[in-house]
């Protein structure tokens, strides 16, 4: 068995849409959940975390109590709980309770793709992917880490191998749609 990794990527289809609408409704809860603790301690923006929660909090200005400065980004303050405080303390617990955004290998495993977290190739390494395009119709992929002879045999009833090409042909497409409906819009 080779030890290269190549990436094939599939679209959604069929009985997998249930399991994606199920993964996205996961992604903008914790989107939601996200943003109301941010609004809720006056924040106007956050950092997502690689792992899918919040680093740090985005603020006009520096709240009195319960946050420590830890840079800038424009004319906001970006701040961390000050976790020398029972408030920042209380804040760091907050945000630890919020829920986790779920990645793409989440949504290959959710369809059942195995290895769930990562492939390697020497140094190299490679994570299942997602991509959801909306324009001109809501399509979905997964982008997925494999092995020659890895055993994976996915569903055809939920995934369709696509080639590269139309894989990029659909993300075009959509950023141009995209891009037409904001220049339609009025100022």
């Amino acid at each position: 068995m080779s030890n290269s990794v190549y990436v094939t990527t599939y679209e959604v289809i069929g009985d997998g849409l249930a399991i994606a609408a199920d993964f996205y409704a996961q992604v903008d809860a914790a989107q939601k959940a996200h943003w109301a603790f941010t609004e809720s301690v006056g924040g106007v923006g956050f950092r997502p975390a690689h792992w899918g929660s919040i680093t740090s909090v985005l603020f006009e200005e520096l709240p009195a109590e319960g946050w420590k400065q830890i840079g800038r980004d424009k004319a906001r303050i970006e701040a961390t709980p000050r976790k020398t405080s029972k408030v920042g303390k209380a804040l760091a617990e907050q945000i630890r309770a919020l829920p986790v955004t779920p990645k793409g290998e989440s949504l290959a495993g959710m369809l059942g793709y195995n290895p769930l977290e990562m492939a390697m190739d020497g140094f190299k390494v490679y994570f299942a992917t997602e991509l959801r395009t909306s324009h001109p119709t809501e399509r979905i992929f997964v982008r997925i880490p494999r092995f020659a002879n890895d055993g994976f045999e996915p569903d055809e009833t939920m995934l369709r191998a696509l080639p590269e090409s139309e894989f990029m042909k659909a993300i075009e497409d959509h950023n141009a749609e995209a891009k037409r409906l904001r220049e339609s819009e009025p100022a």
